[in-house]
């Protein structure tokens, strides 16, 4: 394990700083990323620290020059919103799409090129359950995830012949210290629906496995010879994603909806 390279994006906290320990206790060589690493104050020991800013195109390229190729690479990093699709402006999408999705991308096609010479690799997207069911007041995530979903399946299916393994692992609430950025104006005609499903997340993720969870399962995925293209981690989504296969799309609908008090 200690030849494998692994590029964790978002390494800083959360999820990814869970995946981060849990590989480098696992013998690999890891390298995580953060905004600011030279502000960090709990570094991991044994951990690379490297800079990135998946809004900024000149850190991407720095980032991708300095490392140079990877066997395997995780994208983690990301952000959430909340508030009404009608109150969330446009340039806050486009900057949320920029690190969900398009710094991926030009992440994930940097270091691929390698992989593909190599004749393997490893690529695990960090998605989110909210890439398979629309939770309300929060359109502009879910967009991105669902994005996010479906370039991983299709770039699975490119580079499968060339050795290189893409998966998409989508957990369900994770209990970490990051939080969305939230926008409810004072004149919204959502108030009181927003304020709803908020108290309705708030308890949810006060309930909700540790990022560790997480980390258990890249562990797994990465020592599977074959692996599928999605796995689903945290409390009942297994479950959630099974039953979403066969119950119509109003019933879900419902279903999602009283589950955020709506």
């Amino acid at each position: 394990m200690k030849s494998q390279k692994v590029l964790i994006t978002g390494a800083s906290k959360g999820i990814g700083k869970a995946i981060s320990l849990s590989l480098l206790n696992h013998g690999y060589r890891v390298i995580g990323t953060s905004r600011n690493p030279n502000k960090m104050e709990d570094k991991i020991n044994g951990l690379e620290y490297i800079q990135l800013d998946l809004l900024d195109d000149r850190s991407i390229d720095e980032c991708i020059q300095k490392i140079g190729s990877v066997n395997i690479l995780i994208n983690n990093a990301g952000q959430s919103q909340i508030g009404a699709a009608e109150d969330v402006p446009l340039e806050k999408v486009k900057a949320l799409f920029q690190i969900n999705l398009f710094g991926i991308i030009k992440l994930t096609n940097a270091f691929l090129h390698s992989m593909i010479q190599n004749g393997k690799g490893y690529i695990i997207n960090i998605g989110s359950l909210a890439g398979k069911f629309a939770v309300p007041f929060q359109s502009s995530y879910v967009a991105s995830k669902f994005a996010l979903s479906g370039f991983t399946w299709s770039l699975r299916n490119e580079v499968m012949k060339h050795g290189v393994k893409v998966v998409m692992l989508e957990p369900n609430d994770i209990n970490t210290t990051i939080q969305p950025e939230i926008f409810m104006p004072k004149n919204s005609r959502y108030k009181k629906e927003l304020a709803k499903m908020m108290a309705a997340r708030a308890t949810s993720m006060a309930n909700a496995n540790p990022p560790e969870v997480v980390a258990k399962k890249v562990v797994e995925i990465l020592n599977k010879k074959n692996p599928k293209p999605f796995y689903a981690v945290g409390g009942m989504a297994p479950l959630l994603l099974f039953l979403k296969r066969f119950l119509p799309d109003k019933i879900v609908e419902n279903l999602l909806r009283r589950n955020y008090n709506l």
